[in-house]
């Protein structure tokens, strides 16, 4: 029975990303449902660790920096058996779901694409065929997957992210034009999230004298430079950075928002923009390709402006500030289809019907994992030192000489086959 699994949910850090609320979002349904499951960090805490659930139990996997990949590696397969049987889900834990072709049949692995990004197909190309099932969190990020790997496609299944729903919403009444209330939730850096055009946004809408009031909620390598570009702005009150916030205070603070932003380039399914949409928020993105398009209909539950287009952008906000009777109708809009279509427990439903395929395929031999040598990220590149304990790592130049000697005695390719 597929209760009896853990669920075992992969993370790096625990860091402020759509994915780790996600995880924190499943493993507490799991639980509340009876399902032992948990969090299990690979990394060392990062600077900007997300706060987690106290009651989803979170596991820091035993590994110290001075440790070869070799032994990281061995750690993981050892913690994982020792859990068997269990439902592993490596989500974009790169670094460590690359032992995937060696776990045993007694763990059952579920890859999770998330976003539609280069690094998210190599991890799939890469693993695909080593995970029982595949979850996507759109149609689009399914379709780009399966051209990578024809095999895929008997098991992959399409699942968007859902979220808790609030039972109201507490929205401003349309009788009055105050200040727009903004929002951005998500990391501070540019890759992806392009975040150096919300400041030009909002100088556009303070140029135009449309009045408003940005709420900035999280961390990443750009703050410096991000708050440098606000800095007047900031000076003036019109826009403020609260930091890293645990998940239930940005709930309260979407409560009190009319608007939410994102300028992203590229995403999977914003899942900032779900809670948002769900406490009535109107969301004004950048056009993307994966998630947004099945989400929001333009001008009918939120505005979807072309990519790099900062003056339609801050148009779309300057209408939404002058109209509140508009305002109203999209903010009831939005958070009706998330109601309809993305919450948490049809996502719940959906992930527990495809582990349920995936175990019963395994235990009938309908699909049966390949077993393989680990296969590390590209971003890991593999010595001979790798392979040595540290104290012979550490050893004199003239002994790693003579042990490096040794070592390529056997191919590279065969060591890591049997770590």
């Amino acid at each position: 029975m597929w209760r009896d699994y853990k669920v075992i949910l992969g993370l790096r850090w625990g860091e402020v990303s759509g994915v780790d609320v996600f995880s924190a979002h499943l493993g507490q349904a799991f639980v509340e449902k009876g399902v032992p499951a948990q969090i299990l960090l690979s990394h060392s805490a990062s600077a900007f660790q997300l706060p987690l659930a106290k009651d989803l139990p979170v596991h820091r996997l035993d590994v110290n920096p001075s440790d070869s990949w070799g032994t990281r590696w061995r750690k993981m397969i050892r913690y994982l058996e020792s859990e068997a049987p269990c439902v592993y889900v490596p989500n974009y834990d790169y670094n460590y779901s690359c032992v995937s072709p060696r776990l045993s049949d007694r763990i059952i692995i579920l890859g999770i694409i998330h976003s539609d990004d280069p690094v998210h197909y190599e991890h799939v190309a890469r693993l695909g065929r080593y995970w029982n099932g595949i979850a996507a969190v759109s149609q689009v990020i399914a379709d780009k997957a399966i051209a990578t790997d024809r095999t895929l496609s008997g098991r992959i299944a399409i699942i968007p992210y859902g979220i808790p729903v609030p039972s109201d919403s507490n929205r401003r009444s349309e009788d009055t034009k105050p200040p727009l209330r903004i929002i951005y939730v998500g990391r501070l850096i540019e890759y992806q999230k392009r975040i150096s055009e919300l400041p030009k946004i909002f100088f556009k809408l303070y140029e135009q004298r449309v009045p408003f009031e940005a709420t900035i909620i999280g961390d990443g390598p750009e703050r410096h430079s991000f708050l440098d570009a606000c800095g007047p702005l900031i000076e003036q009150g019109l826009v403020r950075w609260l930091g890293i916030r645990s998940n239930q205070e940005v709930q309260e603070l979407l409560e009190k928002q009319d608007v939410i932003v994102l300028t992203s380039e590229f995403e999977g399914l914003p899942l900032c923009v779900l809670e948002a949409m769900a406490r009535g928020c109107i969301p004004v993105c950048m056009k993307i390709q994966s998630g947004l398009p099945e989400l929001i209909h333009d001008g009918e539950n939120g505005f979807i402006v072309p990519q790099g287009d900062i003056s339609g952008f801050a148009e779309r906000l300057a209408i939404l500030q002058s109209d509140s009777h508009q305002r109203q109708i999209l903010s009831k809009n939005a958070s009706s289809i998330i109601r309809e279509k993305y919450e948490i427990g049809t996502m719940f439903d959906s992930y527990v019907e495809l582990i349920e395929r995936m175990i019963h395929d395994a235990e009938t031999g309908v699909y049966r994992r390949p077993s393989g040598k680990i296969l590390p990220p590209p971003s890991i590149k593999i010595t001979w030192k790798d392979h040595l304990p540290i104290g012979i790592r550490m050893a004199g130049r003239r002994g790693r000489r003579y042990l490096r000697r040794t070592f390529w005695g056997t191919s590279k390719h065969e060591k890591v086959q049997h770590l």
